[in-house]
């Protein structure tokens, strides 16, 4: 009887559903604008204007209007995966209207699939893949200079995608297991034929463009994933693991030493990556101290921690149940050592060497490769001046600021990274000029990765000279911290914070060094993303810097910091590294000589990747005593089993097919 009543029910509901998908649904655009401000983090409602958001939404309604396959599109993935501009941590730009009136001509005709098998052809045109910082350039940035890591060329890709109305997102794997490296690409939705409005995702290599979607050099990579994930526009993870690897679902009871369940314990599933176990995934645990989380048939380190408290333990590939208990404490002492083992693939890993010049698919790619290498030569400047080949389409800007006369043009360029000669704009280099010479030897308007805009000017208005104390105390009496509005971590432009009186906490500390370095403080972001103001840092108060000591490594010829080994300071519990850059060979250096960090528990690691990539770690947690130094050896595990020479594992980012010409120019 319960059957009987409940499949009327169910067939009731599946009709729903269908009508609802076959009615056609029109956004206006007011309700876009009430979705976007309704799910928008803070820095872009401040840093944006109202007039900004209000044409995006009428380009997105436009192209939704104009592309055949806009109506098919339902509302869900409208608001979601078309109506966004913004995808990762780029600066937001006017793209969806430059890209549209390029691609909509190139696209009549086309279905659905055809036409994003067709943008990711035409992204293919204007980017091929080159590393950089994590700093996310715009998507008319990337298309100018011509090149982008993954995450420029997925954004870019996505940007393309959404200005013509077909959704799309950036989906990504934050460590690959088995390299040291990650990689991001694109899904796309495609609708299915027939009356009903439904359809399904798919995914590409962005700016990798292959005959057929749901195929890419990738796919061995993925195959061995733990985690690939995306978020809808209300900050919501998606996981899409699944779609590429086998998944387990891996539940964690944690207990106290009675056997009493622990509640609101922070558990941490982390993987071996670059010499640091890297949080994949963090959950909170319920009532009864349990938590969970999908990955693939991987080693994992789970650390779970409360109240300063900590437990850690491995979960092997099969390990779907566990139970931790919170034992160590702060000023605990103790080495592991663990054999990790990476998910293991039925795929063949392709071989990157062979160039299709015989498919329809293949000389399309190279033909796109000389479109590409002839912009750039057409484009950027040709001759012997190192500065100005770096800045590649903004080589014009460079060196007419260079030649303007303006004072201390030579710091304000030395603290710029190579990316920035790409896109910074004019009004920046002038306005860092007004730096004082403190600031600009401190670093310069450059603090992390954050986009640069004018500010210096505009503090040196609004402020009169001041101490490092008085500046500090400024800061935190009239900047309120709030993190609960800023789930992708943009940084607010500095002028934004001023005028808003309130930001997320990493934004606050950015804000404290270009503040200071704007009055002619000297200020820098120490290695675990602290303001430093000539010895100063926030607090409740201003106060002095806490107790310092001095760590000594003993570490061995040839060895970078990220690439054998981390040094990670316990905060509540849990490990965080020290943030130093990976291709800096003077971090080692000084770790030998002797480096001044907080006084308190660290924990190091290293790693030995073998040549199927399985890990060989060594990890010793230890306390750094006040006004002492400590010398710690830097230990790495050795094995009959072959091991891994190149410590650059780039392979998640290389073009399968070779057909891309990579950096040229």
């Amino acid at each position: 009887m319960r059957i009987t009543a409940i499949l009327p029910l169910a067939l009731l509901l599946t009709v729903a559903v269908s009508a609802q998908n076959t009615v056609r649904y029109t956004p206006s655009t007011a309700e876009c604008i009430d979705f976007l401000y309704s799910n928008m983090s803070l820095p872009d409602s401040v840093d944006y204007p109202l007039s900004y958001w209000r044409e995006q939404a009428r380009l997105a309604i436009r192209a939704r209007r104009e592309m055949s396959w806009g109506d098919s599109v339902p509302r869900w993935e409208f608001l979601h995966f078309v109506l966004p501009v913004r995808v990762n941590n780029e600066s937001l730009d006017n793209a969806r209207e430059v890209i549209y009136r390029q691609l909509a001509p190139r696209l009549k005709g086309l279905t659905m699939q055809q036409a994003a098998l067709e943008v990711n052809h035409w992204c293919h045109e204007h980017v091929s893949y080159r590393p950089s910082d994590a700093r996310t350039s715009s998507p008319l940035a990337t298309m100018a200079n011509a090149i982008g890591r993954c995450g420029e060329e997925s954004t870019f890709t996505v940007a393309a995608l959404r200005s013509v109305g077909i959704p799309a997102r950036q989906v990504y794997c934050p460590r690959w297991a088995h390299t040291d490296d990650n990689h991001a690409w694109v899904e796309v939705w495609i609708c299915n034929s027939g009356p009903a409005r439904t359809g399904s995702w798919h995914f590409m290599g962005a700016c990798e463009p292959e005959a057929t979607l749901d195929r890419g050099w990738f796919n061995w990579a993925a195959s061995r994933a733990m985690l690939v994930r995306t978020y809808d526009q209300e900050g919501n993870e998606i996981q899409t693991t699944s779609t590429y690897a086998p998944t387990k679902t891996l539940k964690v009871h944690v207990v106290d030493n009675a056997g009493n369940p622990v509640s609101g314990a922070t558990v941490d599933f982390r993987l071996y990556n670059y010499s640091e176990f890297y949080p994949l995934h963090t959950a909170v645990t319920d009532d009864q101290g349990k938590a969970q989380f999908t990955t693939g048939y991987g080693d994992l380190q789970v650390w779970v921690s409360k109240n300063g408290r900590y437990g850690v333990k491995k979960a092997d590939a099969y390990t779907t149940r566990m139970t931790i208990v919170p034992c160590y404490a702060s000023g605990s002492s103790w080495t592991e050592e663990y054999d990790w083992h990476v998910p293991s693939t039925h795929l063949q890993e392709p071989d990157r060497s062979v160039v299709d010049t015989v498919s329809e698919n293949g000389r399309r790619l190279m033909d796109e490769d000389r479109i590409r290498t002839a912009y750039q030569q057409k484009t950027f400047y040709a001759g012997d001046n190192q500065l100005l080949r770096q800045a590649r389409s903004n080589w014009r800007v460079i060196d007419t600021f260079l030649k303007s006369g303006h004072p201390n043009t030579g710091l304000v360029i030395k603290g710029l990274s190579e990316k920035d000669l790409r896109d910074v704009t004019m009004e920046v280099l002038r306005d860092a000029c007004l730096m004082p010479l403190a600031g600009l030897q401190s670093g310069g308007v450059r603090v992390s990765t954050e986009p640069l805009r004018p500010y210096v000017a505009f503090m040196q208005k609004n402020f009169r000279p001041m101490t490092a104390a008085e500046w500090i105390s400024w800061v935190e009496k009239n900047i309120t911290v709030d993190d609960t509005d800023n789930p992708k971590g943009l940084a607010m432009s500095v002028t934004g914070i001023y005028r808003n009186r309130r930001c997320d906490s990493t934004s606050r500390e950015l804000f404290t060094v270009a503040g200071a370095r704007a009055l002619g403080l000297k200020a820098e972001l120490n290695p675990v993303g602290k303001a430093v103001v000539q010895g100063l840092s926030l607090a409740t108060e201003g106060t002095a810097l806490p107790p310092m000591g001095t760590l000594k490594l003993d570490v061995p010829a040839d060895v970078m910091y990220y690439h054998g080994y981390t040094v990670s300071r316990m905060v509540d519990g849990r490990p965080m590294s020290l943030d130093y850059a990976d291709d800096d060979p003077t971090v080692t250096h000084k770790f030998r000589e002797g480096l001044q960090l907080p006084a308190g528990d660290y924990l190091l690691t290293t790693g030995t990747r073998l040549a199927g990539g399985d890990v060989l770690t060594h990890s010793v947690m230890f306390t750094l005593p006040a006004d002492r130094t400590t010398t710690v050896p830097v230990i790495f595990r050795k094995s009959d089993r072959s091991v891994r020479s190149d410590l650059h594992l780039d392979d998640s980012e290389k073009n399968a097919s070779a057909t891309s010409i990579q950096c040229a120019q």
